[in-house]
C-alpha cells in the first residue's frame, strides 16, 4: 500500500472516530438533559397540584361562593394563570376537566389566540398527557399535546375538582441546542482534520 493511500485511510479513520465520538457524547448529554427536564416538570406539576388541592380544601371549609366552591376555586385558578406566559419558548401549564366525551381546557393556551381553547375529543391521540391526568394517573411521558406536537410532559390529577393539570414543553425545544452543538462540533472537527492533514 502506498504511503498516500495509507495517509488517506488514516484521515478517514480519524474523521470517523471523531464524528462518532461527537455524536455519542451529544446523545449522552441530550439524554441527561431530558431526564433533568422531566424531573423539573414533574416537581413543578406536583407542586401545582398540591397547591390547587390545598386551595380547594380551604375553599370548602371557609369560603362561600355564589356559584359553588368548585367554580369559585376554578375562577381563582384561571385568574392566577392569566398573566403567566409559560416557561421557555414553548412550555406551558394546561388545566382541564372532562365534560361528556371531550377534554375541556380551562386555561388559555400560549400557542393559541383563543381565550377559550377548543375542546379535544377524549378518544383521539391528541392531549395524551391530559387524558392520563383525567384518568387519575400521574407521571411523565413523551406524547402528543392538544396541538398534535410531540412534548415532554408531566401530569397530575386534581381529584377534588375532577380535573387534571399538565406541565409540558415541546420536545423540539429540548433537542434543538443539542442538534446545533453536534453540527457545529462535527463541522469544526472535519475542518481541523483537513487543516491538520
Amino acid at each position: 500500500m502506498r504511503s498516500s493511500s495509507r495517509f488517506l485511510l488514516l484521515i478517514i479513520i480519524m474523521t470517523t472516530i471523531i464524528l462518532v465520538m461527537t455524536l455519542v457524547t451529544t446523545i449522552i448529554l441530550y439524554n441527561v438533559a431530558l431526564k433533568e427536564e422531566e424531573a423539573r416538570l414533574k416537581e413543578t406539576v406536583e407542586s401545582q397540584a398540591s397547591l390547587i388541592n390545598a386551595m380547594v380544601e380551604f375553599d370548602m371549609q371557609y369560603s362561600t361562593y355564589p356559584d359553588g366552591v368548585e367554580n369559585g376555586t376554578l375562577s381563582q385558578l384561571i385568574q392566577a394563570h392569566e398573566n403567566f406566559d409559560g416557561f421557555g419558548s414553548t412550555g406551558e401549564f394546561t388545566f382541564a376537566t372532562l365534560e361528556g366525551d371531550n377534554i375541556t381546557f380551562l386555561l388559555s393556551h400560549r400557542h393559541s389566540d383563543l381565550t377559550q381553547p377548543e375542546p379535544v375529543p377524549f378518544d383521539t391521540e391528541l392531549a395524551e398527557p391530559m387524558r392520563e391526568a383525567l384518568l387519575g394517573n400521574s407521571g411523565t411521558l413523551i406524547g402528543l399535546d392538544y396541538r398534535g406536537e410531540t412534548v415532554l410532559a408531566a401530569y397530575e390529577p386534581i381529584e377534588l375538582l375532577d380535573a387534571g393539570i399538565v406541565a409540558k414543553i415541546d420536545l423540539a425545544e429540548i433537542k434543538t441546542p443539542f442538534v446545533n452543538a453536534a453540527l457545529i462540533s462535527m463541522t469544526l472537527a472535519v475542518i481541523l482534520i483537513i487543516i491538520g492533514a
